[in-house]
């Protein structure tokens, strides 16, 4: 039987890193909010730094990748039926068992479908 197209068997470490990078949604959220909140003027009292980029470009620069980290998962769920979101998202963050409202085959395809798009979007995998 042929190899699907989404097949990440051939690319174990890509799949790991799928894996994480979707685990670690939260964290990035939680960190994306705390860099909204620098700048404001609040806490931006300390001492000037003499390297040539400034502290307000590297949060820009922290900013823009920790975003394009997030669309890209946000991006593989949207091609995720809706029904199925929830239980992946939880399956995979908090290990827990698919519903029962879907065959385990079905669950085991969106799974690979998603963690190939999250590969595929993030340039672990051609």
């Amino acid at each position: 039987m042929p190899r699907s197209r989404y097949s990440l068997a051939d690319h174990p470490e890509a799949r790991q890193r799928a894996l994480w990078l979707i685990r670690d949604y939260p964290h990035l959220k939680a960190r994306l909010d705390a860099l909204d909140g620098f700048g404001s003027g609040q806490g931006d009292s300390g001492p000037h730094s003499s390297e040539p980029h400034s502290s307000t470009e590297s949060v820009a620069i922290k900013r823009s990748a920790i975003s394009a980290q997030l669309d890209i998962i946000d991006r593989a769920f949207s091609h995720v039926p809706p029904e199925y979101r929830k239980g992946l998202w939880e399956s995979i963050t908090s290990h827990k068992r698919y519903p029962d409202y879907a065959g385990i085959k079905t669950w085991k395809r969106w799974r690979q479908r998603l963690l190939w798009w999250v590969a595929h979007d993030a340039g672990y995998i051609d």
